[in-house]
């Protein structure tokens, strides 16, 4: 049985979420792992109410001040209108890497898949992304390893240091630093 999936499978969900227009390009590290397995990472799976979603949950509460204080389950319950929304207003999100990462898999190791993918990546954005495009870096193995050259390749890496990935400790930051962030985006539309 195969626990982890690959961007491939993942993309064919998120692809019915991609704004015609990408304003805002939001990178983290890894698509999640396979659909019925418990992670924080199902960002755009919509087929079931999930607990701990906290990517989503917390993206949608740093950008929609309007709904900061809902609960998790509120936002689940309509996570397909909030994707749709996220979409409207011209954002989207991908991952640096194709493979789901595993827990155990060290910082180190994690730096060096995204190191050797910096190509790929720089690949993948080129097709997303315009020179106006706003690029947000989630994580500091994303963050550490691709922020320079993402601008090196003429990109608009908005961040200017780590976007926390909103984990258990983190979610008040990646909350904060994302909601200023899009401020700081909007501003220089």
């Amino acid at each position: 049985m195969r626990y982890y999936c690959n961007m491939d499978s993942y993309d064919t969900v998120r692809r019915q979420y991609q704004p015609k227009h990408i304003s805002f390009l939001i990178i983290a590290e890894s698509p999640p792992p396979a659909a019925h397995i418990q992670s924080s990472r199902h960002f755009y799976r919509t087929e079931k109410i999930r607990q701990d979603d906290r990517l989503f949950t917390n993206t949608i509460r740093a950008l929609y001040p309007e709904i900061a204080d809902a609960t998790e389950l509120a936002l689940e319950q309509n996570k397909e209108s909030w994707l749709r929304r996220f979409q409207k207003d011209g954002w989207y999100m991908i991952e640096a890497l194709k493979q789901s990462q595993q827990h155990h898999v060290t910082k180190q190791q994690r730096q060096q898949h995204i190191r050797e993918s910096l190509p790929q990546i720089v690949d993948r954005v080129s097709k997303l992304a315009t020179p106006s495009t706003k690029i947000i870096l989630v994580k500091s193995n994303v963050y550490d390893i691709a922020a320079e050259p993402l601008r090196a390749a003429g990109f608009n890496v908005l961040n200017t240091e780590l976007v926390d990935y909103p984990g258990r400790f983190n979610q008040q930051a990646y909350r904060t630093k994302l909601a200023f962030l899009a401020k700081k985006g909007a501003a220089h539309r």
